[in-house]
């Protein structure tokens, strides 16, 4: 059974907040509000590190890393648990939804949600453009939404608006069930950890640290499942990996190589470091 789930590459992640702003824009999120997050570990502010410059020839102390942060889609749910009228369930691919017809606006999933994933709309919504954006209707006042992995999409064979929106390649989704997918790969392959993995909850979303990864392996925005191959810079057009020119096999140039076993896709990985 398909059990989607997300792997995002903390080494690659470069703060950009491509994620936030697609997200918001895709999903119809309305202003003041946002479903996906990229929190700056580090100074007090935002995209501010700690520690101080090189002082007196001095190596220095600065350091600042991001955390992507949204719903985390957990296996143990805590907040499909604590719902009193069913309004929040998991989906039989392993999303995790709300019935927004059914939503009462107790807000005990938000209580319940360790990850602070949740926002409530405490007045009637307002967007801009006023007709709103994406292609998702506006939720009312007075229930309570967040990242549902756009399911939309999904449902139409397209990986979420944060995956492929991503300019450094760092968030891979796909099902955690198959073995052959690029997510599970990465999982067993990278050292890789779970938000608060103390509570149980065992989220769907895994970060990767410490040695970068090759990252997303296509440019198509369909689903790697949907596709027959997937070869770095594959745009899917024909759901196959496009072909070397003659140009690439003669030596000169970058070449088109289909993904076979254990090989890296797109962009070569490095051992530690990142972007940022």
């Amino acid at each position: 059974m398909t059990n989607y789930g997300l792997v995002i590459d903390q080494e690659r992640c470069i703060g950009c907040q491509a994620c936030a702003v697609s997200c918001k824009q895709e999903n119809n999120v309305p202003m003041g509000q946002f479903w996906n997050r990229v929190l700056t570990e580090g100074g007090d502010k935002i995209d501010t590190p700690s520690g101080g410059y090189p002082d007196d020839g001095g190596s220095g102390s600065l350091d600042m890393q991001y955390q992507p942060t949204a719903c985390q889609h957990c296996e143990n749910a805590p907040c499909v648990k604590v719902c009193p009228v069913n309004a929040t369930y998991t989906r039989d691919d392993g999303i995790v939804e709300i019935d927004y017809d059914k939503c009462i606006g107790c807000r005990y999933c938000m209580a319940a949600c360790p990850y602070n994933a949740r926002v409530f709309n405490w007045d009637e919504p307002e967007h801009m453009p006023e007709a709103g954006t994406g292609d998702v209707a506006a939720r009312p006042q007075g229930v309570v939404e967040k990242c549902t992995f756009c399911s939309h999409r999904v449902d139409e064979g397209l990986d979420p608006a944060c995956v492929v929106n991503c300019p450094a390649d760092a968030r891979i989704f796909g099902d955690l069930d198959d073995e052959g997918s690029t997510v599970s790969k990465y999982i067993n392959e990278y050292e890789t950890d779970q938000l608060l993995e103390d509570r149980g909850t065992n989220p769907k979303t895994h970060y990767i640290s410490g040695e970068m990864s090759p990252g997303r392996p296509q440019t198509s925005d369909k689903m790697e499942s949907e596709l027959d191959d997937v070869s770095p810079w594959s745009d899917g057009a024909e759901d196959v990996p496009a072909e070397a020119s003659e140009s690439d096999s003669s030596g000169s140039g970058g070449s088109h190589h289909s993904i076979e076993g254990d090989a890296a896709p797109h962009v070569p990985a490095v051992g530690s470091g990142g972007d940022d």
